[in-house]
């Protein structure tokens, strides 16, 4: 099977100044062209250690991907270590991309500088690959090895997008280069069980899976835990067909925690029941500040079923714009049941919606009594003839209570619609 090694090169990666993302996005589309990610590394700006770290990921990969430092200032010398690493003193203008730099800098109305133009020069003994989106070209090596195997190594603009615009022709090269075995991968997602809980459950199917199946257990505090079966190597039907067996009998095991699979989310499930049947949903939160809504307009298409949502974080707000009875705040506190249940029913007369969802909790790090503890969350689910109330405690931080918060409300929205992997 074909390995790769995925690099980042940059200071401000390694000071945590930008988060990785190209990274993750490479790494799966190398994995559907069935090869297999072996090590990821970030590395300075150092020519010395970008030459040594790359010749050491060429001695145990087929292919390399490195993303950063192709940029016009000084501090920007990927290009220039590649050259050492591949012993090619000479260097060259590329037409192509000195075109597209030229065009560039004219639509945005600046002057072609020097260091402009000298993003087009590479290095002679590279293959080009033009980017459209911005000014440094990706390019692609050839590396001698002592065994004479075949390394090829990608430059890539660290630019996310810009990344992202040239990946398809990488993936491209390298099937015309290598023959690729299959990897297969499924994803079947839960909510509601913790990964140790899920994994007792679980424990006798998992021991007893055929022997070529991989299962990996892959938690997040806004989506559940994903339970990801893969196959390398072999025919992709088959693997499918293997896969699935197995799948039913995962389902009979977990019922409703299963709610997805693959790229589902929590919110795009339930966009998709609500738009397959053609109703509507409002929101009203106190403690997640917009979060729910968010999560559910961040589906495309969220329009045609989200009507629209109240951050009511002022009791003041809750009274006079939802309804919510000031007996009710006064005798049972804002987080209480019977406060979210009038903010979901307030909501949804306001909205006009089939169903309504309302939060109101402590996230902390204060606001916290011995009887509701930060990490209180009351949620209310509201329908046409039904409303009924949840509350709930977690532990965290503010950021991770909200997002448990959030991820909890549309979990109880998805099971009170009854929405789950069939």
């Amino acid at each position: 099977m074909l390995t790769a090694s995925i690099c980042t090169i940059g200071d401000e990666i390694l000071i945590g100044q930008i988060v990785d993302t190209n990274s993750s996005l490479i790494a799966k589309e190398l994995n559907k062209c069935g090869i297999k990610v072996n090590k990821m590394i970030s590395i300075q700006d150092d020519e010395d250690e970008i030459v040594s770290s790359l010749t050491e990921c060429s001695q145990i990969n087929d292919i390399i991907i490195v993303t950063g430092g192709l940029g016009p200032t000084k501090d920007d010398i990927t290009k220039k270590s590649l050259a050492v690493l591949c012993e090619c003193e000479e260097f060259r203008y590329d037409e192509s991309q000195a075109s597209i730099i030229a065009d560039l800098c004219s639509r945005r109305g600046i002057s072609l500088s020097q260091l402009n133009k000298d993003q087009a020069l590479v290095p002679e003994c590279c293959k080009v690959l033009p980017n459209k989106m911005g000014t440094a070209p990706g390019m692609v090596f050839t590396i001698k090895t002592k065994t004479e195997r075949k390394v090829l190594l990608f430059s890539l603009p660290g630019v996310p997008y810009e990344m992202a615009h040239l990946l398809p022709s990488v993936l491209q090269t390298i099937q015309e280069e290598f023959l690729c075995e299959n990897i297969f991968h499924r994803t079947i997602l839960t909510y509601g069980i913790p990964e140790s809980l899920l994994a007792s459950k679980i424990e006798d199917w998992e021991d007893h899976l055929p022997k070529e199946i991989k299962l990996a257990y892959l938690p997040n505090p806004q989506s559940g835990v994903k339970l990801r079966v893969s196959i390398y190597g072999g025919d992709y039907i088959k693997s499918s067909l293997i896969a699935e067996e197995e799948i039913k009998k995962l389902k009979i095991l977990l019922g409703n925690a299963l709610y997805g699979e693959n790229d589902d989310t929590l919110e795009s499930v339930i966009g998709s029941f609500l738009l397959k049947n053609g109703k509507k949903i409002s929101v009203a939160e106190s403690c997640t500040s917009g979060s729910v809504s968010s999560l559910l307009t961040s589906v495309p298409g969220s329009s045609a079923y989200f009507t629209g949502g109240v951050v009511a974080y002022n009791n003041d707000i809750k009274i006079n714009l939802l309804g919510v009875k000031e007996e009710t705040i006064l005798n049972q506190g804002a987080v209480s049941c019977e406060c979210v249940k009038e903010m979901a029913v307030g909501i949804r007369k306001l909205m006009k919606t089939d169903y309504s969802v309302a939060t109101s909790g402590i996230a902390g790090p204060s606001g916290g009594t011995e009887t509701k503890p930060v990490g209180t969350i009351c949620i209310a689910i509201a329908g046409p003839d039904f409303i009924e109330t949840h509350i709930k405690v977690f532990n965290g931080d503010r950021i991770r209570n909200v997002q448990r918060f959030s991820a909890e409300a549309l979990n109880l929205l998805r099971l009170r619609l009854g929405i789950q992997l069939l």
